[in-house]
């Protein structure tokens, strides 16, 4: 039977995956209601969002991509009942390391505690529950994928001010992942059809962004820049800023890398950037 992979949710990570995936000769199907000319892979096809029912009907894997608004996962809401009614046999779930919340810079693997406090990530751990239940009522396979920050070309915050600002909060960590390193491990995943599993995507060196920052300020050899204290900075947060510095934790890659033999490509940020530094 062939592998077809339908991606609801259309995006920066899901424009990787299906590069990556459709290079080893596997269709991909993006329902997006975007314009999107695409010319590189022939395996790769377009549809509006009213074409979900009849893309459904003969995928073979689901991509869910699109994050939950503030009432829950609107894909779960508006197309369960058609994903019953189709050929799908396997759900992968993209979620966040935010669920775990904070651990005050503690290693938090897949089986650590969810401690999410802030609205946008107890939506998260509440969309996965529903996932879980779904799938095992129904006898799908389903990989959660709980993913960090993620960077890369496009990516990455240009720094082009006359002056920039470091924010410095004491051993505070930030977990991240190169946009090719995600892509590359989310197809293992797809391909690898495991279920009822959950899986980390994180590089090895969770960092401050003061540390993150500084690297770029090395690459960039820029000279003007002033360090402020988080105190004196977190009054000009958003909520939605807010949580990912009230979130102390460092995510383990460990089970990915275990079970996949997987060596990274950009395994930190320093190597990381120098490959972005054309962006910055």
């Amino acid at each position: 039977m062939q592998l077809i992979v339908c991606a609801l949710g259309y995006g920066y990570l899901t424009k990787f995956v299906f590069k990556r995936i459709c290079s080893l000769g596997i269709k991909g199907i993006g329902v997006t209601s975007k314009n999107i000319n695409n010319n590189e892979f022939r395996n790769i096809t377009f549809v509006n969002r009213n074409e979900i029912q009849e893309v459904l009907a003969y995928s073979t894997h689901l991509l869910i991509t699109a994050p939950p608004d503030d009432k829950g996962c609107s894909i779960f809401k508006n197309y369960s009942d058609q994903i019953l009614a189709s050929n799908i046999r396997s759900i992968i779930y993209i979620s966040s390391t935010g669920v775990y919340g904070n651990h005050n810079g503690a290693l938090v693997d897949e089986n650590s505690v969810l401690n999410a406090k802030s609205n946008f990530d107890k939506v998260r751990v509440k969309s996965e529950k529903l996932w879980k239940t779904f799938c095992k009522k129904n006898n799908l396979n389903l990989n959660i994928v709980r993913i960090s920050g993620i960077y890369g070309p496009q990516r990455i915050i240009k720094f082009n001010r006359k002056k920039m600002d470091i924010i410095i909060k004491k051993n505070h960590y930030f977990s991240r992942i190169h946009i090719l390193d995600a892509a590359r491990l989310i197809t293992k995943i797809i391909l690898e059809n495991l279920n009822n599993e959950i899986w980390n995507l994180a590089d090895d060196f969770p960092s401050s962004r003061e540390l993150f920052l500084l690297e770029v300020i090395k690459i960039k050899n820029i000279k003007n820049y002033t360090r402020i204290q988080f105190e004196e900075y977190k009054a000009t947060l958003s909520d939605r800023s807010k949580k990912f510095w009230l979130n102390n934790k460092r995510v383990s890659n460990s089970k990915v890398k275990k079970y996949f033999e997987y060596s990274f490509i950009f395994p930190n940020y320093k190597s990381g950037i120098k490959n972005l530094k054309e962006y910055l």
